[in-house]
């Protein structure tokens, strides 16, 4: 290539690239995160969701978040959950928040209560008020004339027994004690005294009968005394009564009259009202007793004693809250967890966009340091990584420009980086290594380089044209996000290709041997290290093919059996997810509050209302939570609320179950379970039942074309085959048997696509330089090992960077990436470092000549 020719496709080249690499930025705006936005609209869920909006796609209604809060001290955070959740304008359910409203209803009962029967108590204790009070006023007359009575006998008793005893005199008593001396010397004392005081007080004998001079003192003869002072004034009833009054007291006398005709609850209540007016006091003592048996025979409910609040409590570990509202509150994490499909599928997005700009930077450091190993040189590396860098950005770039046309899904970015630097990586290394050997051997600059662009046409071609047909056969697919990855992983090796056939041959012109600066063209050997490995691998291959063949064939059986009866296969992204908080709290969710939280929807769209049996179906469905039934036009529809995430595994059986009623009318399945149903046929199954076959058919037949041969093509679809099976072999016992994860279903998916596009690649460079040794004339065996020898260290290069690209992936917290880059890493190696140089030299060797037929090279004598 003249350096005229050289300068303008170089400036042509990177004038395209540059201008497109512009616009690379602006992809990210125009990313499509839901794959919703990206469905036929002719697909079941898209039809019910029509029906439900009326043809309106838009959805802005309020939705359910549950909301997961960690024990201890439940009460305080609940209500600092609810406060956050009413600042925020969502409308909450909370165990707490039952309680408030129970308790709010209990107190306005007992107070109810209360002052009906305070009230009641009230007019009852008033009542005897005014019926005792005229009463508590006879009583009092009759006690102060007892009391009188008393003291007037007691003075008579002193004045006549205790003056004659004692001999005590006074004014009053002389004239006593006078006739009592006399008196007393005819009659007994109790005669002479009474004797005596008729003379000395008048008439008082009577008084004083039945007294004698042993018991003159006692309180009984005092009272009897009394008694017949009163009985002057009073009958013997009212004397008795007073009698009893004044030993009583007219409360207590009262209050034992009032008792027995009074209920004993409020007998206590009765000395308030006798004789003075405290009803205001009782009653308020009533009221506080009222309240305090009340609140111990029915104590205020708990959220742990409501069944309805009970049922969102789990102990004192956990409480489950249920959001109503538009966007995600604010909440404390490390105790209130919101868990719903969209917070986690949106953390799902979130953490696949933040790691990718850290991922790509690692890939290029990585890249860019396995390539200096690879060359030894500077110049080669950053010349290769910054092609293939800026191919990347063209990538971008183009994909914003047709975004009006075809919105880009997010994972077609995603995707389209590694197979970028792969491809790119793997082109130049093919291309600049055949240039190093042919200026090893002799060969002038231009003629070295015109060598290796002649290979490189034959192998890159075929490789890219097989790239292209196995990445792009994702946009057969009926789903339009599943298109747009195929168009994003065609368009990558479109732009590569183009820049392996522009880029890098004006470099080989113009720079020539300065692309291994700064070493000597003449010591730069790309493949001696590992040519001695590979040589060996190669010989024991030619030597031992057939025990070679066997054991692989066997090992390979074998694992198929392993992965056959182990693998177990998850299409729920969340079990991809790192163990966040978040995916802990569904857990929890899942596990204590099964039958309250309605993670999903389904809708079943019946044109006749259903019947009892229907009903009875739906509700007997496993993780059934709830339904509800409205009419939209002349359909009916019934919202199956389920507690599964809409990414759950078993939403595919529930779909399966609902086809049950199309006998009863069921015309469509929407919402998650239709959803779910859409993915798995369309994406799943259709890889395995149709797009695979495509693929593989697409490969066989570019290969037949390019390599002119029928056998070769199938056995080198077969040997990579053998290597997706030894990678999901490891995968399976590294992540599902060891590591306790499932298998994510786009894990056999993207492996078996890469390997077929890019594991291809390293037979093709390895085949065709076979094919291109023996047209030149050397035997099979010879042309065998010397396509190893000096390829091969190219091809276990391009490999091992490959795997350490996706290495990088594996530092990705989602397990489904982990999964994706150690797998298709060991792969890539064990296909690159094993399968190539053991297995493949050693069927070509028992095929011998067959290798080429049809072809008349296979004619050729050996």
């Amino acid at each position: 290539m003249k350096k005229a020719l050289a300068y303008a496709l170089l400036a042509l080249w990177a004038a395209v690239y540059a201008y497109l690499a512009i616009h690379a930025g602006k992809v990210f705006d125009v990313l499509v995160y839901s794959e919703l936005k990206l469905m036929p609209k002719n697909t079941e869920p898209n039809i019910v969701n029509n029906i439900i909006n009326n043809g309106s796609n838009t959805d802005n209604s309020s939705k359910f978040i549950f909301i997961v809060v960690y024990g201890p001290d439940l009460s305080r955070k609940l209500s600092l959950v609810n406060g956050t959740l009413a600042e925020e304008g969502f409308s909450a359910t909370s165990p707490l928040g039952i309680q408030y409203m129970a308790q709010k209803i209990y107190w306005l009962k007992i107070n109810i209560t209360l002052n009906n029967y305070t009230n009641e108590f009230f007019n009852y204790l008033n009542n005897i008020y005014n019926l005792t009070e005229n009463k508590c006023i006879e009583l009092r007359e009759l006690k102060d004339a007892y009391e009188a009575a008393r003291g007037n006998a007691t003075a008579l008793l002193y004045a006549t027994y205790g003056a004659a005893l004692f001999n005590y005199s006074t004014p009053q008593t002389a004239k006593f004690l006078q006739y009592y001396r006399n008196l007393s010397k005819t009659y007994g004392v109790d005669a002479a005294v009474r004797l005596a005081a008729d003379e000395a007080y008048g008439n008082v004998s009577w008084l004083l009968r039945g007294i004698t001079w042993r018991d003159w003192a006692a309180e009984s003869s005092i009272d009897l005394v009394a008694e017949r002072i009163l009985s002057t004034k009073l009958n013997s009833t009212l004397v008795e009564l007073a009698r009893n009054v004044t030993e009583l007291g007219v409360e207590k006398y009262l209050y034992l009259q009032l008792s027995s005709q009074s209920p004993p609850a409020l007998r206590p209540y009765i000395p308030y009202v006798l004789c003075v007016n405290e009803t205001e006091a009782a009653a308020a003592a009533f009221k506080q007793s009222l309240l305090e048996n009340l609140t111990s025979r029915y104590p205020p409910p708990t959220m742990y004693t409501i069944p309805q609040a009970e049922r969102l409590l789990y102990g004192d570990l956990y409480a489950l809250v249920i959001a109503e509202g538009t966007g995600v509150p604010r909440l404390n994490y490390s105790w209130a967890v919101p868990v719903s499909t969209d917070i986690l599928m949106s953390q799902f997005t979130d953490t696949v966009t933040s790691e990718i700009p850290d991922i790509d930077k690692t890939t290029a450091v990585v890249m860019l340091a396995v390539l200096l190993l690879v060359f030894g040189t500077l110049v080669a590396p950053l010349a290769v990584l910054a092609e293939v860098g800026l191919s990347y950005l063209a990538l971008l770039g183009l994909i914003y420009l047709i975004s009006p046309y075809m919105p880009p899904y997010y994972l077609s970015i995603y995707i389209a980086a590694p197979v970028v630097f792969a491809l790119g990586i793997d082109y130049n290394l093919l291309m600049l290594g055949r240039y190093a050997e042919e200026r090893n051997k002799g060969a002038e600059p231009a003629k070295a380089a015109g060598i290796a662009v002649g290979f490189g046409k034959r192998a890159v071609l075929t490789s890219a044209a097989v790239a292209g047909l196995a990445l792009g056969s994702f946009g057969f697919s009926v789903l339009p996000f599943m298109q747009t990855i195929g168009l994003a992983l065609a368009l990558s090796v479109l732009l590569v290709l183009a820049t392996a056939f522009t880029a890098t041959p004006a470099l080989m012109a113009l720079a020539g041997d300065r692309l291994f600066w700064p070493r000597r063209i003449e010591d730069i050997r790309l493949h001696e290290g590992r040519s001695r490995l590979l040589g060996g691998l190669v010989d024991l291959a030619l030597n031992y093919s057939k025990i070679i063949l066997i054991i692989f064939s066997i090992i390979t059986i074998i694992l198929i059996i392993f992965i056959v009866n182990n693998i177990r296969i998850t299409t729920n992204p969340i079990s991809a997810m790192p163990e966040t908080r978040s995916k802990e709290a569904l857990h929890i969710a899942q596990t204590y509050f099964r039958n309250i939280t309605s993670l999903s929807t389904t809708y079943v769209v019946f044109t006749d209302k259903p019947n009892s049996t229907v009903i009875n179906y739906l509700t007997s469905i496993p993780y059934y939570t709830n339904y509800t039934i409205f009419k939209r036009d002349n359909y009916y529809i019934i919202s199956l609320k389920l507690s599964l995430t809409s990414t759950s595994d078993e939403l595919l059986y529930i779909y399966n179950n609902l086809t049950e009623l199309r006998k009863y009318g069921l015309l469509y399945i929407g919402g998650d379970a239709g959803w779910k149903h859409v993915y798995y046929t369309y994406i799943y199954l259709y890889f395995w039942r149709f797009q695979l076959y495509i693929i593989l058919s697409a490969v066989i037949l570019a290969l037949m074309a390019a390599l002119r041969s029928l056998l070769t093509p199938l056995r080198l679809v077969a040997t990579v085959l053998m290597s997706m099976v030894w990678g999901l072999a490891l995968n399976v016992a590294v992540f599902q048997i060891a590591g306790g994860q499932l298998t994510y279903w786009l894990q056999p998916v993207v492996l078996t696509t890469l390997l077929v596009a890019i594991g291809t690649d390293y037979d093709v460079f390895i085949v065709t330089r076979i094919r291109e040794d023996v047209e030149r004339g050397l035997d099979d065996r010879s042309a065998i090992r010397t396509a190893i020898v000096t390829t091969g260290p190219i091809v276990t290069g391009a490999a091992l960077i490959l795997a350490l690209a996706f290495l990088s992936i594996a530092q990705s917290q989602l397990t489904v990436l982990q999964q994706i880059g150690a797998t298709v890493a060991f792969s890539a190696i064990f296909d690159a470092y094993v399968v190539r140089p053991l297995l493949v030299p050693a069927i070509m060797n028992l095929l011998a000549k067959y290798n080429w037929w049809p072809s008349k090279l296979h004619e050729r004598p050996r």
